[in-house]
This record gives structure tokens, sequence and C-alpha cells, in this order.
């Protein structure tokens, strides 16, 4: 857990551009909540913000959240799964994690599909 805080300290909030050239930004507050639930994604800054800027498949869950995939191969799961939304006019980051490809059809066969695989 030191480490986690440690790293925190140090880390800018990140900005980045999505497939549609929206821009999203990830909180220091933010990516705090990600790796305290999801410790295995606490080195894994780079491949969460790559998620966003360049996913395999893009959906909008029916609260208007988008969740961006990006298909993985040699990791712990399958899919990493980072959602953002829309807030005060500016697009955040508001979790990430990982998922297997089951778990990924069964959740996404609902939303509204932005971009395919």
């Amino acid at each position: 857990m030191l480490s986690v805080n440690f790293a925190l300290r140090s880390l800018p909030m990140s900005i980045v551009m999505t497939f549609d050239g929206t821009r999203v930004l990830l909180s220091e507050e933010r990516w705090k909540h990600i790796v305290l639930r999801h410790p295995e994604l606490e080195d894994k800054i780079a491949k969460v913000l790559a998620a966003v800027a360049n996913p395999d498949e893009v959906y909008v869950d029916p609260t208007g959240a988008v969740h961006v995939l990006k298909r993985l191969t040699h990791e712990i799961s399958d899919y990493l799964v980072v959602i953002y939304r829309k807030e005060d006019g500016e697009c955040y980051i508001r979790t990430a994690y990982y998922t297997s490809s089951r778990r990924k059809e069964r959740r996404y066969k609902r939303f509204r599909r932005l971009k395919p695989s």
C-alpha cells in the first residue's frame, strides 16, 4: 500500500484524446480509486490511457457512460475495460478493470456500440 501512496503523490493529472477526438482526464483521485479496487492495475496506467486512445470496442451504457475495451494477449485477462463519463463539460475516467471474453459478451450485448471490433 505504501508504494501506491508514493506513486500517487508524483502522478500528475493525465489527459488523453479518444479515438473520436474527445479529451478525457484521469485525476489522481480516480487513479487511487482504480488501484485500490483493482491492485492488479497498479503499474498499468500507460495501458489504461492507451485503451482510451485506441480501443478495440466502444459502448455506451444506458446512463451515457462510455466503456472502452482493449483486447489483450498474454495478460491476466482477455480485455481491459475503461469507463469514462462527461461531468461538468469534461470527460473523466471513472474506473478501469480486467474482464473475460465471456463476461464481456454477457454485459455488452445490451449496450449501444459506437466502435466495432
